[in-house]
């Protein structure tokens, strides 16, 4: 999956969740955040990537980042 902007990452976290049944309260929980904190942390802008590594392991999965280089003619 190519990745352009954060939105895209927070948008996978949140599929993943669905896919797994995994609630906001729960991932909050293990995050010892409010709820409304974990809603607030999966709708930023610009969300840092040692909060990424916190939320994957919380989800108890891995963030794989590659680095791709851009083809010229798209």
């Amino acid at each position: 999956m190519v990745v352009r902007d954060s939105k895209t990452i927070l948008l996978k976290i949140k599929s993943f969740m669905v896919e797994n049944e995994i609630k906001n309260k729960e991932l909050a929980k293990k995050l010892n955040l409010s709820e409304a904190a974990l809603s607030s942390r999966l709708k930023q802008d610009n969300i840092s990537i040692t909060s990424l590594v916190e939320i994957c392991n919380a989800l108890d999965c891995d963030l794989d980042i590659e680095l791709i280089k851009k083809d010229d003619t798209v």
